[in-house]
């Protein structure tokens, strides 16, 4: 069974081989494929990078799109500080 298959028979209430993995990795994520975090946030195709990484090796039913709200709210004009390795 595929992810999208377990997704959507999960969804409707069928009997899926295991639970969908919808784990959220981030910090994870960013040093799993070696990263520090300020790039993971600011830099998205860290983020693209790290993610597709961790769907795969870990056997994820999602790819995550999201980072943080920090990102967001930066883009919106909020004076967010992002140390290099910390949150």
């Amino acid at each position: 069974m595929n992810s999208l298959e377990r997704v959507r028979r999960r969804l409707r209430g069928d009997a899926v081989d295991r639970a969908p993995n919808f784990d959220i990795y981030m910090t994870r994520a960013a040093h799993y494929v070696g990263r520090p975090l300020s790039e993971y946030y600011l830099d998205h195709r860290a983020l693209v990078e790290a993610n597709l990484a961790v769907c795969g090796d870990f056997d994820l039913d999602i790819v995550q799109t999201l980072s943080d709200p920090y990102r967001e709210a930066a883009d919106m004009g909020l004076d967010v500080e992002f140390p290099e390795d910390d949150l």
